[in-house]
């Protein structure tokens, strides 16, 4: 009879224990914002922000990411003038004009879907806006494979390839500018663990216009993270990209000899140039 009862009591004296032992399921989403800002004030006044932001969605054999971010900087140009009848009487106005020298925003969204436990195809659709290199809207979208060479827990390395269209939109277009196109994109990405929390991913994107081979472009983004704290991390990041035809900007004429106010007969196209690069220091906190 005591051994009946002792069977019958068992469970429930081990099954509370086991509850509290038991981890909790993983959860199924993840999402990392990142932001830097620097304000400087005084004689000399500007603003720098950045920030970005990754959300990712993972089921058993698919996933979904979006991720959007962007840098700005506004900068303070001072001009000081005086006037007056004579030097001890002479008056200072300054003249404080505020303008924004870079900024650049971007978002993108992407749903991978295996096929295999390495082989998944894709499709994905982004924006962007860089006013500082001529760009007042690109949109794309893009179908394609990807591949995982390598899955492991410290290093992975990814490469995908796809087709897509792409649309632009100019600051400045000359005539004949083509701003409609299909495109192409080859991309690999890798992520290396650096001792036990530190992280270092790189990812390069080739793009090129299935219509003019000579318009392609390239992104190279690298990141080096390091974890503070479970949810806080600092990350520096170096951006590099490359546009074999960079955009053109519109520059103002002015009619010689220089009349008062000056006449502006128009504009002429003038080329950018190819290469940008983006430096950031934030910090990331993990949701």
């Amino acid at each position: 009879m005591r051994r009946a009862c002792f069977q019958l009591l068992l469970p429930c004296l081990v099954l509370p224990t086991w509850a509290q032992e038991a981890q909790a399921p993983k959860r199924p989403w993840s999402d990392k914002a990142a932001l830097s800002f620097v304000a400087v004030g005084g004689n000399a006044s500007s603003q720098s922000l950045g920030f970005s932001n990754e959300f990712k969605y993972a089921w058993a054999d698919a996933a979904f990411a979006f991720n959007a971010g962007g840098v700005r900087v506004a900068t303070t140009a001072i001009d000081r003038t005086a006037s007056g009848p004579s030097l001890g009487a002479a008056t200072v106005v300054e003249t404080r004009t505020t303008k924004t020298n870079t900024e650049t925003y971007f978002a993108n969204l992407r749903y991978d879907h295996n096929l295999t436990e390495r082989l998944q195809w894709f499709g994905s659709a982004g924006w962007e806006r860089n006013i500082p290199a001529g760009l007042e809207a690109r949109y794309t979208g893009l179908v394609g494979l990807g591949f995982w060479w390598i899955k492991a827990d410290r290093t992975t390395f990814f490469t995908d390839a796809g087709v897509g269209y792409t649309k632009e939109m100019q600051v400045f277009r000359p005539a004949g500018t083509d701003d409609r196109f299909a495109t192409f994109r080859l991309g690999a990405k890798v992520e290396q663990k650096i001792f036990a929390a530190s992280t270092f991913t790189s990812e390069l994107n080739v793009s090129d216009s299935l219509k003019d081979s000579q318009n392609y472009l390239a992104v190279w983004r690298n990141g080096f993270t390091t974890s503070l704290s479970n949810r806080l991390a600092l990350k520096v990041g170096y951006d590099l990209t490359y546009k074999n035809k960079p955009a053109f900007v519109g520059v103002d004429v002015v009619q010689t000899p220089v009349a008062v106010p000056p006449v502006v007969l128009g504009q002429v196209p003038f080329q950018l140039k190819k290469t940008d690069t983006v430096f950031t220091t934030s910090l990331v906190l993990t949701f």
